[in-house]
């Protein structure tokens, strides 16, 4: 940018960047509805990357496959639409969007 137009930015009082002065908590783009705090700092399933011979899911800030362990689950499917959990002999879906459960 030339001097003179931050002169006349100057000049004129014009702030060319702003800062927030306190931190703010965003909105994740990718989970939709309404986010209660009994959710706040669960792991959720955020979506599916499809693939039929590799598909692979996002779970919180994590990418994971079929084999894997997710907050004491184990991975044993992913779907396009969901994983399944199996904790156990405990077997859950859990759709995108959707908490991973702590029990």
């Amino acid at each position: 940018m030339s001097r003179c137009l931050l002169s006349v930015a100057a000049a004129l009082g014009v702030a060319w960047l702003s800062f927030p002065t306190q931190a703010q908590e965003l909105r994740d783009p990718f989970v939709f509805g309404p986010r209660s705090e009994s959710q706040a700092g669960m792991a959720m399933l955020i979506g599916v990357l499809w693939d039929a011979t590799k598909p692979l899911a996002m779970v919180g800030e994590a990418t994971v496959q079929v084999g894997d362990f997710v907050d004491g689950w184990r991975v044993v499917e992913i779907r396009q639409d969901g994983i399944v959990l199996e904790q156990g002999t405990r077997q859950e879906f859990i759709a995108t969007g959707t908490a991973i459960p702590t029990d």
